[in-house]
C-alpha cells in the first residue's frame, strides 16, 4: 500500500519544522549561526520567545494531523479531500510559523494561519468521521 499523500506532507512539514530550529538556534547566538553576524549582534528577547513559539506550535499540531492523516489514507478517503486538507494546514502551518517566528508583528499570517490550520483539521474530522459512521 502507498502512503505518498502522508509521506509528501510528512517530507514538507519535517522540511519547514528544520527553518523553524535553525530560527531558534540563530537567535539563541547558536556557534553554528554566529558566523554569519557581526559579533555585537542584539538580540530581541521579544523575537526569540516568538520564535520559540512558533516552532513549538508547529511540534504540537503537525503529529497529530500526520497521525490523522495517515489513518485516513489508510482507510481510503478520496485524495482529493486529503490533498486539501493538508494544502489547507500546510499553508497554514507555513503562515503562523513565518508572522510569528519571522516577524514582530503580523496579526494576519498569525491569526490566517492558525484558521487555515483549524480548517485543515476539521475537513479530515469531518471526512474520517463521516466514513466511521458509513462504515457501521
Amino acid at each position: 500500500m502507498s502512503l505518498e499523500i502522508t509521506l509528501v506532507y510528512t517530507i514538507l512539514l519535517i522540511s519547514f519544522t528544520l527553518v523553524l530550529t535553525i530560527r531558534v538556534l540563530d537567535l539563541r547566538n547558536s556557534p553554528v549561526t554566529k558566523f554569519l553576524h557581526s559579533p555585537n549582534r542584539q538580540i530581541d528577547p521579544e523575537m526569540l520567545q516568538r520564535a520559540i513559539r512558533a516552532h513549538g506550535n508547529l511540534i504540537e499540531n503537525a503529529p497529530l494531523f500526520l497521525i490523522l492523516l495517515l489513518l485516513c489514507e489508510l482507510n481510503n478517503l478520496n485524495s482529493i479531500y486529503l490533498h486539501t486538507a493538508s494544502m489547507f494546514f500546510l499553508l497554514g502551518r507555513l503562515m503562523h510559523g513565518i508572522g510569528f517566528g519571522f516577524m514582530l508583528h503580523s496579526p494576519i499570517l498569525r491569526i490566517g494561519g492558525m484558521s487555515l490550520t483549524f480548517l485543515g483539521f476539521l475537513i479530515l474530522l469531518v471526512f474520517a468521521s463521516s466514513e466511521l459512521i458509513r462504515a457501521s
